[in-house]
């Protein structure tokens, strides 16, 4: 299914960090993490892989500015639709990064998940690289999770999303053309309340 060559250069990581923090009370991408803040620790965790771009898409008016990844090498984009929902944030970064630098895929992120595994992102772009696959999903031990990673024919299918569906639709359709890759352990955890969060908080605070 794969049209483009395949390469490790062009394989982005987008990041997505539109959420409201309803659940939360206040900016949760903003609260400390050991590489600064959630937001900061989850591109850090992205960039470990260390053969993905990466890009962030957050509200072009929310609480959450390019300062807050400061110092790291990653694309700021913004969208006005972040208040529609996941699905239409996604359907932005995709646009823009199509516009901007024709990747040949694009790996899927949750800002909120800032114990997304490193490991777990290489080898979901690496076995794109070997696979040429239109999907590629990691599978953990309890379930299917993020990094997802679609190729670039599939780019009008995302940029197609709105409201807060997200791509779960595209899995099912998609799915004779998904690539599983099993990795070890239990799948990453979202941080949306603040009980989520002090849980995050003692484990990673603890072992510093």
């Amino acid at each position: 299914m794969c049209e483009r060559a395949a390469d490790k250069r062009d394989i982005w990581a987008l990041i997505l960090a539109g959420g409201a923090s309803r659940r939360m009370g206040q900016p949760k991408l903003l609260l400390p993490a050991p590489h600064g803040n959630l937001l900061k620790q989850t591109v850090h965790q992205a960039l470990a892989a260390a053969n993905v771009r990466v890009a962030v898409i957050a509200p072009k008016d929310g609480p959450l500015r390019r300062e807050h990844v400061d110092g790291l090498p990653v694309e700021w984009l913004t969208t006005t639709r972040a208040d529609r929902g996941l699905g239409a944030s996604l359907a932005a970064g995709i646009r823009q990064l199509e516009e901007y630098h024709s990747p040949s895929a694009v790996l899927i992120l949750l800002g909120d998940q800032p114990e997304i595994s490193p490991e777990a992102i290489r080898q979901v772009a690496e076995a794109f690289i070997h696979t040429g696959a239109g999907i590629v999903q990691s599978r953990y031990d309890d379930r299917p999770a993020h990094p997802v990673l679609f190729a670039a024919q599939l780019f009008p299918k995302l940029m197609a999303l709105d409201g807060d569906a997200g791509a779960k639709e595209l899995l099912h359709l998609y799915q004779d053309h998904l690539y599983s890759v099993r990795i070890p352990g239990k799948a990453p955890r979202d941080i949306d309340t603040p009980e989520e969060y002090e849980r995050y908080r003692l484990t990673v605070f603890s072992q510093s």
